[in-house]
């Protein structure tokens, strides 16, 4: 009778060399950008996951970043900042979320926005197209010395000036 160990280690390295086969047939150009794989460690019959691949983003460019605080939002409301850009992206139809981000520690500190761009689940126009997002939530009487817009791993944008609407 083989050791479970064994029998796991000889499957798990056989999956592994599966995966680097050549195949002069396949066009490596017309293949998806490759990320980067995961890390699997094997411990006591278990596959442990180390690394996951890095988060990706469907924003193909960015533009026309600005922000401001508006002051003055009417009766019994709170100062609001709002944060406006352009976006292209492959299709259209795409919805937008915000996720905020932790502020740093300084005085004034930094917005940080990160733009979540949802894929449409039905037919959509099948070209790049130019969609403007918009970000507006309560300033909670904090000062913002700029707004740093971030999408997968990428840097949108960093607005280091903030207008104030009175």
């Amino acid at each position: 009778m083989l050791n479970p160990r064994i029998t796991l280690a000889a499957s798990v390295s056989t999956f592994l060399l599966a995966g680097c086969q050549y195949l002069p047939w396949h066009n490596e150009s017309a293949a998806a950008p490759a990320l980067a794989p995961e890390t699997v460690i094997v411990v006591e019959e278990e596959v442990v996951i180390l690394e996951s691949a890095p988060e990706t983003c469907d924003v193909l460019e960015s533009r026309d970043w600005a922000a401001w605080v508006n002051l003055m939002p009417g009766p019994d409301a709170s100062p609001t900042v709002h944060v406006t850009g352009k976006v292209d992206v492959r299709t259209g139809g795409y919805t937008f979320d915000w996720q905020t981000g932790p502020l740093d520690r300084s005085a004034t500190p930094k917005l940080r926005l990160k733009l979540i761009p949802i894929a449409p689940d039905g037919m959509a126009t099948m070209a790049i197209t130019t969609e403007e997002v918009n970000y507006a939530a309560p300033a909670g009487g904090i000062e913002y010395s700029g707004v740093l817009i971030s999408c997968g791993g990428v840097t949108l944008a960093d607005i280091a000036e903030i207008t104030k609407a009175h």
